[in-house]
């Protein structure tokens, strides 16, 4: 069950990155549906657990990535999600903690 959790919210973190815009609206004007999919986007994925005797196991992901960008490269918008939940040890496992933000900026 909890394992099932875990799945559903890296699934749920990594298909907002493959559905999102592209970052340049130059691409969109390629015709090959195919092309369009292409695009190169950078994000971070990272995955972690901490082990240790009589007190458990930590699981955690992250999910961080540039999410819009305008042209004149002055505003952006980034995305991260987290998730973590301990697992065993004296007081048993814990709940799921899952958490989000946006960060918008824009320079002058």
């Amino acid at each position: 069950m909890k394992l099932n959790l875990f799945l559903y919210g890296l699934l749920v973190i990594c298909v907002s990155f493959i559905c999102a815009k592209p970052l340049q609206e130059g691409q969109l004007a390629k015709k090959n549906v195919w092309e369009r999919h292409r695009i190169k986007r950078q994000f971070s994925l990272n995955l972690g657990a901490t082990h240790e005797d009589g007190y458990g196991t930590d699981v955690n992901a992250e999910a961080i990535a540039s999410l819009w960008k305008s042209t004149s490269g002055n505003t952006k918008l980034d995305g991260s999600a987290t998730y973590t939940q301990h697992f065993g040890g004296l007081a048993g496992d814990g709940k799921p903690r899952i958490a989000g933000l946006l960060t918008f900026s824009h320079n002058y």
